[in-house]
This record gives C-alpha cells, structure tokens and sequence, in this order.
C-alpha cells in the first residue's frame, strides 16, 4: 500500500528517470552530430535539400551541375579566408551544409549559414552543428566575433541562436535577399570572450 511518503518518493524517482532519459538523449544527438569538409560528391543530396519548396527562407534552387562547380570551389575559398563550408552528418547520413564566411573588411568577424533537410528538423541538429562550427571558429580560425542573421519570421533559427546563446544585436534593415526582394534581418553574435567564458573549448 501506498502512503505520502512512497508516493513522493516514486515522483522524485521518476522526475530522476525523466531527467537522465533527456540527457542521454540529448548526449546522442551530439554524438551523432558531426561535420566534415565538403565533397564535390555531396551535390546531389545538397539538390535534393535545397529543391524543396518549404525552403522558404533559402532561395536558392541549384541544378547538380552548378553545386558541383560550387563545391569545386571550396579548397580555393578556404585557402583565401574567405569562407569555410562543412558537411553535416547525423547518424552516418548527410542532413545539411553549415558554413563560416569570413568579413573580408574585418576577417576577426565570421558568419555562419546552414540548411537542414527538412525529415532532420526539430532534432536539434542545427544547434549542435553551429557548436561544432564556432568552436572550429574561435579556437581554429581565431574569430573574435561571430554571427548569425535571419529573417524575423525564421522561428527556426531564432530558437537555434537563442539556444547557442547568441545575443540578439538588433534589426538590420534590407539586409537578407531573398525570393526577389530585400528583407530585414535580425542580427545574433557572440564574441570569442563569451564563448571562453562559458567553458567550451
């Protein structure tokens, strides 16, 4: 039979359970997670993300071809400091891109870009590539500034720099071209000093 005690002790020890059930899960999905350098071989899974009308956010429709000559051109914009582009990988499969463009006018300040396949959102895959990328920016490239932008109406990616804890800076008017048309953009950084300060390394 069960008295107050048992039945708060059973409450404790489920809310235990809950708790380690998230962690581990969490803990999976950055273990899945990782990136790569990209392959000219990735275009057509690149295509086959970016081809997808609930892109709305990226507007760029890419033939095979065209992402082939992009990719090709990857070794030659790293070797510039221009930008440095990334597969990523969950789970052994390709669910995107992520990417550092470095500000030529002001090379301690990079921007990171990324697209997710759609069957791979609300996984926290994006979170977790941006991690991986900004600590390949601070300590690797030697960024003191680091930058992520979109468009107000980006939920999605709000939530991820929001989750990263980048500070929201303000709104950037004109900023985003996209579909035909100039849009505002909300401006997110952390600087390399945060960064330190929480302890990633």
């Amino acid at each position: 039979m069960w008295n107050s005690a048992n039945l708060q002790l059973h409450g404790l020890m489920s809310c235990l359970i809950c708790v380690s059930m998230l962690l581990i899960l969490k803990g999976n999905i950055m273990n899945k997670t990782t990136i790569r350098f990209q392959q000219v071989g990735d275009a057509e899974r690149f295509c086959e993300i970016l081809n997808n009308d609930n892109f709305i956010y990226f507007s760029i429709r890419p033939s095979i071809e065209e992402e082939r000559k992009y990719l090709s051109q990857n070794l030659k914009s790293r070797k510039k400091n221009f930008e440095y582009n990334y597969t990523i990988i969950y789970d052994k499969k390709i669910a995107g891109a992520i990417g550092i463009k470095i500000n030529q006018h002001s090379t301690h300040i990079g921007e990171i870009g990324y697209f997710i396949d759609e069957n791979f959102w609300n996984k926290g895959i994006a979170s977790n590539a941006v991690k991986l990328i900004e600590k390949i920016g601070f300590n690797e490239l030697n960024l003191e500034r680091i930058e992520i932008v979109m468009m107000p109406e980006n939920k999605g990616s709000i939530r991820v720099a929001e989750k990263c804890n980048y500070k929201r800076e303000g709104l950037l008017a004109g900023r985003i071209y996209n579909n035909g048309k100039y849009h505002d953009a909300y401006m997110y950084a952390k600087l390399k000093n945060e960064y330190s300060q929480a302890g990633i390394n």
